[in-house]
């Protein structure tokens, strides 16, 4: 089992996504320092802490440690396992989030990913889930259920956006 002293270490919240997505990918533990220590609300967002807690389901013996204030994550990822998930989303941050992160380490896992994701499927930062439905590669087949709306959630002055649930599936051809 690797320590800490063998992690991967970094500042800053830029880029956290895609760090914990490589370290999962690469089997190596990464430790994140300085997650917003200056801002008036320091630590991991509510979306981050969701995003955590989607890879934790996804793989089997990770081990996650944040500190009180949230501004120090360690990461030590487990296998990729994949399976039957479901998972609500944050709602500060579209599906399209989580979807991108999931269309890079769902070919890895050891059995095919089928996950319910329930959250905003639209947004202005984020892909929607109308462009993440479409088949992106050659060897992988992605699918998505019609959406039925749950509730509304509002969003800044005169936007609403809608709770979705998603059906997501990504399987090898051969």
């Amino acid at each position: 089992m690797a320590t800490q002293a063998n992690s991967l270490s970094y500042a800053g919240c830029n880029f956290l996504r895609q760090r914990l997505v490589l370290s999962t990918l690469s089997g190596r533990p990464v430790k994140i320092r300085k997650i917003r220590a200056r801002d008036d609300n320091p630590g991991l967002r509510d979306f981050e802490a969701s995003f955590i807690r989607l890879l934790d389901k996804i793989t089997n013996g990770s081990r996650i440690e944040i500190n009180q204030t949230g501004t120090t994550l360690y990461y030590q990822p487990g296998l990729l396992y994949g399976g039957s998930v479901e998972h609500d989303c944050s709602v500060l941050r579209g599906i399209g989030y989580y979807l991108e992160s999931l269309l890079c380490l769902a070919p890895f896992m050891k059995h095919p990913l089928k996950i319910v994701l329930r959250g905003v499927t639209n947004d202005q930062v984020d892909p929607s889930v109308s462009i993440e439905n479409k088949p992106w590669c050659g060897f992988c087949f992605v699918s998505c259920h019609n959406p039925t709306c749950e509730k509304k959630v509002p969003h800044k002055a005169f936007y609403f956006k809608c709770i979705f649930l998603l059906l997501f599936t990504l399987r090898f051809r051969g």
